[in-house]
């Protein structure tokens, strides 16, 4: 047993080790594209570019939850029944992309005209619609890669998952910056983002073929039963999932639409640099979700209690003092990234943050719902958040301006995360109070922490220049995360467990999953 739990684990820390990388390669891609874009495009260019590339994503959420409840089903994978049954599943998931590329070009074919006043467009109208077609086939390609992808994830191959990523990334942002600095603008920009899907699905596809060539899409008859419960387990996934993207997306249509496109544009480097805060927490979930899979099913539900616990109060120690280090050096994190202030982008960082960092700290519950086959635990709080976005932001527009609609969001993320956590505890008949006392200590420190740092701002180093913008992120920055680690310690949140854990990660970060250093079993 000691064995196969050894493997197990060193299997999720290569994996998590793997994703990370690639992480961090796709971020510093974004970082160094995003940059270049904005300036060459202008920000108006650039606010439609944005509100284009959010119509896309919102479309790709009607894929019927297939890419979480096909990852599951190979995960589950035993006998040769259900490796034909997974097959023929991953070939509806092909015939579906095709259907997806129609539904899409006939829906904002007929829409366009409305839509091309809805979001101000004006004379980039002609130069949008046609980069729309080209986004299209991005999309159509993204769909493609689904069975592939869900064959990696599924089967644990994050390797090659990684590499791919990695590398299609770097591709992206090089024929990106390419395409508008030879001055193709909208249209050579989306045709750079539809080639780089297109190489990604066919790397995904060749890897995956080679490596599970016994889980090859093909079609065949599915029943209604398999149909209906891989539905259901889907879109009940994909509500979940789809809502915080909507609440996103709803965000730049309706900036685009009431105050037009470059004041979407400018609130949405906000929202890329925030994500930055996503990327560890949300790879390890990733990555941790086919394995919760396993182990729920062979240790049942007191390993899932460990694992919830001990996961929330690892995201929990991460995030709030991360989220704290972010909202201190917004300002200064903005002038070093673009060379100069853009005002909307600050606040949109000082507004989300703390709403994204209560989400992502809930996502270990969402894991264990997810394994444990109740994906609709999460569904009415993430209808609740949108309808709560949605309500609040005309009379926030109308006593705030422009602030109004990230402060909808925010508010609304917060109020349907607390009630997630209660409504999960409540149904799987958990206590809620062991995760408060995980999560209360570290958000608790993070405040003073951000309290401190912003008290002493005026006594860091600043300047016009990027390397005092430079400087001041680094002393804020280092400052809150250094104020948050001494209360943590005094306070004797940070055990021998915990020390042992960051000095590995500083050391070796491969092996901050490892079981020799107290994760959970």
């Amino acid at each position: 047993m000691g064995s196969a739990s050894d493997a197990v684990d060193t299997r999720i820390t290569r994996n998590t080790a793997s994703m990370l990388g690639a992480r961090v390669v796709m971020a510093l891609s974004g970082l160094v594209s995003v940059p270049v874009v904005y300036q060459t495009l202008g920000s108006r260019e650039f606010g439609v570019w944005i509100v284009l590339s959010g119509l896309l994503a919102m479309a790709a959420l009607i894929d019927l939850g297939l890419a979480s409840a096909l990852v599951r089903e190979v995960a589950r994978v035993g006998s040769a029944a259900d490796r034909d049954l997974v097959r023929r599943l991953l070939g509806l998931a092909l015939g579906w992309a095709a259907l997806l590329g129609l539904l899409t070009v006939g829906a904002l074919g007929a829409l366009w005209p409305w839509l091309t006043g809805l979001l101000r467009l004006g004379d980039l109208a002609g130069e949008a619609w046609h980069a729309t077609l080209w986004l299209i086939l991005g999309l159509v390609a993204g769909a493609v890669e689904l069975p592939w992808r869900a064959v990696l994830e599924g089967g644990q191959r994050y390797g090659s998952l990684a590499a791919i990523s990695a590398g299609t990334a770097v591709l992206g942002a090089t024929l990106a910056i390419l395409a508008v600095r030879l001055g193709g603008g909208l249209v050579a920009l989306a045709a750079s983002a539809a080639a780089t899907g297109a190489m990604r699905t066919l790397l995904l596809a060749g890897v995956a073929h080679r490596q599970r060539p016994d889980l090859s899409p093909r079609y065949g008859r599915l029943g209604l039963r398999e149909v209906r419960r891989i539905g259901g387990y889907g879109m009940r996934v994909q509500v979940s999932t789809g809502a915080g993207m909507v609440n996103v997306e709803l965000d730049r249509l309706i900036l685009g639409g009431v105050y037009g496109p470059a004041v979407a544009g400018d609130f949405d480097l906000g929202t890329r640099l925030l994500n930055l805060l996503r990327l560890p927490p949300g790879l390890a979930l990733v990555v941790l979700f086919p394995a919760a899979v396993a182990r729920s099913v062979d240790r049942g539900a007191a390993w899932s209690d460990r694992f919830h616990l001990t996961a929330t109060r690892y995201l929990a120690l991460f995030l709030a003092p991360a989220a704290a280090a972010l909202m201190v050096s917004a300002d200064p994190l903005i002038r070093l990234w673009l060379g100069h202030q853009v005002a909307w982008a600050t606040v949109n960082i000082l507004v989300l943050t703390p709403a994204y960092a209560l989400n992502l700290i809930s996502g270990a519950t969402t894991v264990v719902a997810r394994a444990e086959g109740r994906p609709g635990l999460e569904t009415r709080y993430v209808l609740l958040s949108v309808v709560l976005n949605l309500a609040l932001t005309v009379p926030l527009i109308w006593l705030c301006g422009p602030l109004g609609v990230p402060l909808s969001t925010a508010l609304a993320v917060v109020f349907s995360t607390g009630y997630f956590l209660v409504y999960f505890h409540a149904a799987t008949a958990r206590r809620l109070a062991p995760l408060a006392r995980a999560i209360w200590p570290p958000v608790a420190v993070a405040v003073a922490a951000g309290l401190v740092a912003s008290a002493a701002i005026p006594y860091l180093p600043d300047g016009p220049g990027r390397l005092d913008a430079a400087l001041a992120l680094a002393t804020r920055a280092g400052l809150t995360l250094v104020v948050a680690a001494t209360l943590l310690a005094v306070g004797g949140h940070l055990t021998a467990t915990d020390r042992t854990r960051l000095h590995r990660l500083l050391r070796a970060p491969a092996d901050v999953l490892s079981p020799t250093a107290g994760g959970p079993r």
